[in-house]
């Protein structure tokens, strides 16, 4: 099998590393039979500028590639534009061995399940989504090893994020209190932008940052897309994708979840809060596998009579592909949310 990764020179080096970590371990699988190459298409004048940005991405990259970007035929540009799809965000296409396209782009499959996702087809992409280890506590936790191994050990993993230092030092302070008091071993984990808002919580680096809203674009997408019926408000892995995502641009929220639950609790900074300071009334049922979707309840039961149950979410998925994800309800109304367009530019995307 063959996957042409296609993108511009302004593929950005987080996404060559998400992909990078898949590529390596299908090494280590006999049954796992592809090859990447690289196919660049440029935008603008072939520049001194573009010479050592390509020069860079090359030494980033273990798989194959076209030997330059001139020799990709205006023709073929054309082509890859139409017919699929490409325009600006890498895309990787799927050929098999007879030469046909299996599948336009496994971007999204290869960052939530990585080389489990061969031979990267719908029908592969579908059966992955019914398997019973497709839930959403396994797949937003399972991406740092950090912390699968944190959950082994018997420990709780919460996450938490955003940028209110008082938010943060009072829930962390009341989550060690409470668990402490329970004899329950807990790990805090900040999931953001800046780092010393909480020195003693374990901090994912910006890599780990990126990776983690990004893998939660990808699995809405891929759910979204797997099961044709759009976002009728019944799926609800793609319900609780949604709230998730809604996170990254809320003052603070957290996650939290226990080794012994098949489920997550999660919600905006206040009620999780709320909820932790209530937590003597479940504490004697912590350590049941319903503990979990009870608190969670409780949880949205705040939420509901709180200002932050109210308040506008955002949804921001990174695609060119304007229909890739054609309507979507809020997760907190349910009513059908306003696609927008968003245009921006960091500045941040430069290559050791």
């Amino acid at each position: 099998m063959l996957l042409l990764l296609i993108s511009g020179l302004d593929i950005s080096s987080n996404e060559i590393l998400y992909l990078r970590d898949t590529y390596i371990k299908s090494k280590t699988s006999v049954q796992q039979d592809y090859e990447i190459v690289w196919v660049p298409i440029l935008s603008g004048q072939w520049t001194t500028s573009s010479e050592e940005k390509y020069t860079k991405l090359l030494r980033m990259m273990p798989w194959h590639m076209v030997e330059h970007p001139k020799f990709i035929s205006e023709e073929t540009q054309k082509f890859i534009r139409r017919v699929w799809k490409f325009k600006r965000r890498p895309i990787v296409v799927a050929i098999d061995k007879n030469g046909d396209v299996v599948c336009r782009n496994v971007i999204h499959m290869m960052y939530i399940w990585g080389s489990k996702a061969f031979p990267f087809t719908p029908l592969i992409e579908r059966t992955l989504w019914n398997n019973a280890e497709a839930r959403l506590d396994s797949l937003v936790f399972n991406f740092d090893p950090n912390m699968s191994r944190m959950l082994e050990d018997g420990k709780w993993v919460i996450l938490h994020g955003g940028n209110d230092v008082e938010w943060s030092r009072k829930f962390t302070t009341q989550v060690r209190k409470v668990l402490s008091d329970a004899c329950i071993l807990v790990e805090m984990i900040y999931v953001g932008k800046n780092i010393e808002l909480d020195p003693h919580s374990y901090s994912l680096d910006l890599r780990r940052v990126c990776y983690f809203w990004t893998r939660l674009e990808s699995i809405l997408i891929s759910r979204y897309q797997s099961f044709s019926a759009g976002d009728s408000g019944m799926d609800p892995i793609l319900g609780e994708v949604k709230k998730m995502l809604s996170y990254q641009f809320a003052e603070t929220w957290a996650c939290l979840r226990t080794p012994s639950s098949d489920s997550m609790v999660h919600g905006l900074g206040d009620v999780m809060l709320q909820g932790f300071i209530e937590f003597e009334m479940w504490e004697r049922d912590v350590q049941t596998k319903e503990f979990a979707k009870e608190f969670q309840n409780h949880i949205e039961l705040l939420t509901r009579g709180s200002s932050s149950g109210h308040a506008c979410r955002r949804i921001v998925l990174h695609t060119d592909v304007r229909d890739a994800v054609e309507s979507l309800k809020c997760p907190s109304c349910d009513h059908s949310m306003e696609k927008k367009i968003s245009y921006g530019c960091c500045h941040i995307d430069e290559i050791e």
